[in-house]
C-alpha cells in the first residue's frame, strides 16, 4: 500500500469517526414517521423532558425520556417514583402526547399513576431495569392520560400556534418541577 493510499484510508477513518454518534447516546430518527411524531418534534418535547431527568430531586428518582407509540397516538414520557424501599409500588409517567380526538390532533400533557404489576420484587434487578424501561414491571403501553389521570394541559394542536404550545409545555414542566421540589 502506497503512502498516498494510507493517507486516504486514514482520512476516511477520521470522517467515519466524526459521523458516529457519541457512545451511549440514543439514535435520533431521521424522519418522523407519523403526524403525531411531527407534532412532538415541533414542540421539542423530547428535549424538554430530557432536561428534567438530568436534575437531582430530593424525594424522587426520575428516568427516561422515551418515545412511546400506539396506532393513533405518540408520546414522550419520563417516569419517576418515590425514593425508598417501597417507592417502586407506584410509578408515575409524566408525558407529552399527540393523539387524535375526532378529526383533529390533540396535545395532552399529564401524569399517570401505574401500580407495580410484577409477581416479585428484586431491588437489584429492578434498579437496573427501570432505568431503561418501565413496561416490564408496570405492564403499560404509555398511552395518554384518561379519566382519572391528572391532565395538566390539553388543547387541539394548530401549527400556527406552535410557539404557544411550546410555551405551555415549558410552563407545565416548570410547574411540575416546582411541586416536586416543594414536596
Amino acid at each position: 500500500m502506497s503512502a498516498e493510499d494510507k493517507n486516504q484510508r486514514y482520512e476516511s477513518i477520521l470522517k467515519n469517526i466524526e459521523r458516529r454518534r457519541p457512545f451511549g447516546s440514543a439514535r435520533k430518527e431521521e424522519e418522523p414517521r407519523t403526524p403525531h411524531d411531527r407534532v412532538l418534534d415541533l414542540l421539542n418535547a423530547y428535549d424538554a423532558l430530557a432536561e428534567l431527568v438530568q436534575r437531582e430531586f430530593e424525594r424522587i428518582l426520575c428516568y427516561g425520556p422515551a418515545t412511546v407509540r400506539g396506532r393513533a397516538w405518540s408520546g414522550v414520557v419520563i417516569w419517576y417514583h418515590s425514593k425508598g424501599y417501597h417507592g417502586y409500588q407506584t410509578l408515575r409517567l409524566l408525558g407529552v402526547w399527540a393523539h387524535y380526538r375526532e378529526n383533529e390532533i390533540m396535545l395532552s400533557i399529564g401524569i399517570r399513576k401505574l401500580p407495580y404489576r410484577a409477581p416479585v420484587y428484586d431491588p437489584g434487578v429492578y434498579r437496573v431495569a427501570i432505568q431503561n424501561n418501565f413496561r416490564i414491571y408496570y405492564d403499560d403501553d404509555g398511552h395518554a392520560p384518561e379519566a382519572g389521570d391528572s391532565r395538566l394541559y390539553r388543547a387541539p394542536f394548530r401549527s400556527r400556534e406552535r410557539l404557544e404550545h411550546r410555551q405551555a409545555v415549558t410552563d407545565v414542566l416548570q410547574s411540575w418541577m416546582s411541586e416536586i421540589k416543594a414536596g
